[in-house]
């Protein structure tokens, strides 16, 4: 079973896939060649740390910004499910 769970070593946003705030609608998307997901405050921090650092620094700042209130297995699953979809890469360490 452990073959179908995606690596989150090191995640970075996938290259097709970028960030941004619609100060029209006033909110955060991921934007993507086949659609955009809106998201939440979470959503957004957790895809502003995805530049290639270790998962446990992503972790750690997520944990001092929202005061020790983010759930790590809620972050991890999300995080996967992106990867699942092409949306983040797990890279190799630089």
């Amino acid at each position: 079973m452990t073959s179908n769970v995606p690596s989150l070593n090191h995640p970075q946003l996938s290259p097709h896939a970028r960030y941004r705030w619609d100060s029209i609608r006033r909110q955060h998307q991921l934007v993507f060649p086949e659609g955009l997901l809106i998201l939440n405050e979470t959503g957004t921090a957790i895809l502003k740390l995805c530049d290639g650092r270790p998962l446990d620094q992503l972790l750690q700042e997520l944990q001092e910004q929202f005061h020790n209130s983010v759930r790590e297995q809620e972050v991890i699953t999300f995080l996967r499910t992106l990867v699942t979809k092409g949306l983040v890469n797990d890279i190799a360490p630089s």
